[in-house]
């Protein structure tokens, strides 16, 4: 039974790295759609 639960320990750890890393990619192409949409904009402007 030890085991049993030392598994289901590992399966939400290693959910939950999962999930912040998607978390962290999120904001990283939120950060690259703000610039590239500045971009384009200052183009528009031209």
């Amino acid at each position: 039974m030890v085991y049993l639960a030392a598994a289901y320990g590992a399966i939400w750890f290693v959910l939950f790295l999962f999930v912040i890393s998607i978390f962290r990619r999120q904001q990283q192409i939120d950060t690259e759609i703000e610039v590239l949409e500045d971009a384009l904009r200052r183009l528009e402007q031209k």
